[in-house]
């Protein structure tokens, strides 16, 4: 069964902003390659905030956020060393306040990934209070 994939478009970037709510501190309407996250720094500016990854076909593959004392960029660099990054070729970021607690930073990321449904991303934080750690049963 395949489900339905959301595009990166501008109404549905409006739309993760306005689920920032007031920790939300700019709109950045232009999109971004990953080679101008990674090399010349677009994001250098921000330290905190929720990422949107789209591929060749606009289609939204993954949601991520950072908190950190580097950049939003930095995080993205992350998930391109570990190989994680192939599909994505415009990236979007909802860059929150400084300040924003992370269990806020995390609860955002939930609530656009939600909306947003990104194909590979494999679990969102939860909605609601702070991350718990999971035990996971064996497989049989």
């Amino acid at each position: 069964m395949k489900r339905s994939s959301y595009r990166l478009t501008p109404e549905n970037y409006g739309t993760a902003c306005d689920l920032a709510g007031s920790a939300l501190l700019q709109r950045v309407t232009a999109a971004s390659t990953v080679l101008q996250i990674t090399e010349s720094g677009a994001w250098s500016e921000f330290s905190t905030g929720v990422y949107i990854a789209a591929d060749f076909e606009n289609v939204i593959r993954y949601t991520g956020s950072s908190v950190r004392e580097g950049s939003v960029g930095d995080r993205v660099q992350e998930h391109v060393l570990r190989g994680r990054a192939a599909r994505w070729t415009r990236l979007m970021v909802v860059p929150l306040a400084a300040d924003t607690d992370e269990d806020l930073v995390r609860s955002i990321e939930g609530r656009i990934g939600t909306v947003l449904r990104p194909l590979d991303n494999k679990r969102l934080p939860t909605l609601g209070g702070p991350r718990r750690s999971v035990s996971r049963k064996a497989s049989r």
